[in-house]
């Protein structure tokens, strides 16, 4: 047995009032008792006429857009149903959820305007709407039994106290849902309503499918236009700082989007990943004067951006805590969209709306493919930087690597009775490492030099311009080594030490040789020993030359060093920068002095020249396929026999 009016079926489920039994789900008197008719029947014709049909008709068949269509819609019914109100929500199934298209009641535009503001998620919470799409039929309803608080203020702000909800739909495919208000519980009004409200729909939904189609391929066409030329003007412009680009972001994306509120946030990560900042850059002011506020630090966690997704989520400013230091209070529908995620930084485009608008799927559509965009974008700008820079890099050293061809000798001194040698390989980032034969105009004595300016790059090479140009300029005064290193040690410490932002020193051994005899004096400055090969004796001996490094210390007389040596047939030594010995393996293990000696002691029958490529080789081959991380410098002097 079974409701007549809902289909009810099997046991009786209702309520007894004024002796009647009325079902729970319609309200009305269930029929109890077993009969061969049924006691009340729907009316099989409606009371309105076919020229009202013919009205709607008529409106289905001009051609406005689809919100002069739903309010054209809702007015004719209004005043040819003389009912308390009517509206038309339009069913979005991408989003599940169903809005508040069009509306009028007597109560005015201020309960309209609340209409506007209904929002319902298909599903559990959906009630009597939900139930209509889901099973497309028509759906009678009070207001004062539902569960959905925006459903129950709806009727209890508008005095109604039921509805009736027609579904638009096409094949089966929900489009909408046509609702009528009545003031009273009035089931059999309702029926009446029905029946004309569903052949009006059934019209209604071819209309209303192709305006929504319409609507939908306008938007896309006018977005996907706007997207295009804010690509174009992303990808075409060259900028020179972050905040441009930024701008330039915010300002494209007014085009195609109705926010009120258009915000960029960056998170700032540590090497390990941990967030140590975030901060916004936000677009005001008006759209004819739209002003940029960057690096605004913002306080909170911002965990809703830990979420690992690719596109755009949307959520109420009320699920958002951080809301308050970016909004005026008011509650908004929020988009949050990923543009781009590094190491050092995360950055989101967040926009809001007021609480009566929503997102559409159109609108999210094409605000991802800005955001993909947009995170390009930034990524082409950091590469143009990084190569900018390279470029500037390699310029520097090329300029550096110059400046140190310019600071080594043109050609060796010649002598019959020695052979000289000097090599240098600079490294990929240029250190300061430089080397000198200076033989004094009246060509009877050599200064033989060796030394390594603190710093790589084009500082550095200045330096040790500069000191070669005031240690060629001593050498015509016959000074003593020491009385070059003293010199040099003002010069540094006065110039590039005192007060200097970024200070430099550097460590210097000086050879004094008088050709008319076989004798060398030396003083040193923190450069390293000399290293000597007795041809008699078939060994190596190491001499210290100690001192202290130039540049640091105002007064080095205390610290004066000298020495001599001399060399006998066949006898040859050698001097060397830090690179030699601290030149490291694939898995940064050291040359070190052992394999120096070695090599050294290994090419002791070759010239000069043939020893320090020997040594030289030895190291490219032990180093193998790792890089450079320093100049390497060997000079030195053989007495032949």
């Amino acid at each position: 047995m079974s409701c007549v009016f809902c289909g009810e079926f099997n046991n009786p489920d209702g309520k007894l009032k004024e002796g009647k039994f009325l079902c729970n789900s319609c309200g009305r008197e269930w029929i109890l008792e077993k009969r061969k008719r049924n006691r009340i029947k729907p009316p099989e014709v409606h009371s309105l006429s076919n020229e009202i049909l013919l009205e709607f008709l008529s409106l289905f068949n001009t051609s406005p857009n689809l919100d002069d269509l739903l309010q054209n819609f809702t007015n004719l019914a209004f005043r040819k149903l003389n009912l308390p109100g009517i509206s038309v929500m339009v069913y979005e199934p991408r989003l599940d959820r169903i809005l508040v298209k069009s509306c009028k009641n007597k109560k005015g535009p201020a309960l309209e305007k609340l209409a506007f503001r209904m929002e319902i998620k298909k599903g559990e919470q959906s009630g009597p709407l939900g139930q209509a799409i889901e099973t497309c039929k028509s759906v009678y309803y009070r207001f004062a039994e539902q569960s959905h608080k925006q459903i129950r203020q709806y009727g209890r702000v508008n005095k109604v106290e039921s509805e009736l909800s027609v579904p638009i739909h096409l094949k089966k495919e929900v489009l909408g849902l046509i609702n009528v208000d009545y003031e009273k519980d009035d089931p059999i009004q309702a029926e009446k309503d029905r029946y004309f409200l569903e052949l009006i729909a059934s019209q209604f939904a071819t209309t209303l499918k192709n305006r929504i189609l319409f609507e939908v391929s306008q938007t896309q066409s006018r977005n996907f236009r706007n997207l295009h030329s804010a690509a174009l003007k992303l990808s075409s412009l060259g900028f020179k700082y972050r905040t441009e680009i930024f701008r330039v972001i915010l300002l494209s994306l007014t085009a195609f989007s109705e926010s009120d509120l258009f915000v960029l946030l960056e998170r700032k990560n540590d090497e390990s990943g941990k967030t140590i900042l975030t901060e916004g850059h936000i677009l005001t002011g008006s759209p004819r004067a739209p002003e940029i506020k960057s690096n605004i630090p913002l306080k909170g966690e911002w965990n809703v951006l830990n979420r690992s997704i690719d596109s755009a989520f949307l959520l109420d400013s009320s699920d958002l805590k951080e809301w308050k230091s970016l909004g005026n209070g008011r509650k908004k529908h929020l988009a949050i969209l990923p543009v781009l995620r590094s190491e050092k930084s995360e950055i989101w485009i967040l926009l809001a709306k007021e609480e009566e608008l929503h997102w559409s799927p159109e609108e999210i559509d094409v605000l991802n493919a800005f955001a993909v965009q947009a995170g390009i974008s930034i990524q082409n700008f950091h590469l143009f930087h990084q190569r900018a820079e390279k470029e500037r890099l390699d310029r520097e050293i090329e300029i550096a690597r110059d400046l140190q061809r310019s600071l080594l000798p043109r050609r060796m001194p010649e002598h019959r009775n020695y052979e000289f040698g000097g090599i240098m390989i600079p490294a990929v980032g240029v250190g300061g490492d430089y080397y000198d034969f200076i033989t004094h105009p009246s060509n009877k004595e050599t200064y033989i030099c060796i030394g390594d300016v603190s710093g790589k790059g084009v500082p550095a090479g200045i330096v040790m311009a500069t000191v070669r140009t005031v240690i060629h300029s001593l050498v015509r005064k016959n000074p003593t080594p020491w009385e070059i290193l003293v010199t040099v040690n003002t010069y540094l410490y006065q110039n590039y030490f005192k007060d200097s932002i970024s200070p430099r020193f550097m460590s210097l051994t000086i050879i004094h040789w008088n050709q008319n005899e076989n004798r060398f004096t030396f003083s040193g400055a923190g450069q390293g020993n000399i290293l000597v090969y007795r041809k008699e004796k078939n060994r190596l001996e190491e001499i210290p030359t100690g001192g202290v490094v130039l540049g640091i210390d105002p007064d080095i007389d205390h610290f004066e060093n000298k020495g001599s040596f001399d060399l006998g047939p066949g006898d040859f030594y050698i001097m060397f920068t830090d690179g030699v010995w601290e030149a490291m393996d694939p898995n940064e293990e050291l040359f070190e002095m052992e394999r120096l000696h070695n090599c050294v002691f290994e090419a002791k029958k070759k010239s000069l020249p043939g020893v320090l490529e020997t040594v030289l080789k030895n190291i490219k081959n032990f180093t193998g396929e790792r890089e450079q991380t320093d100049d390497i410098t060997l000079i030195g002097m053989k007495r032949l026999n």
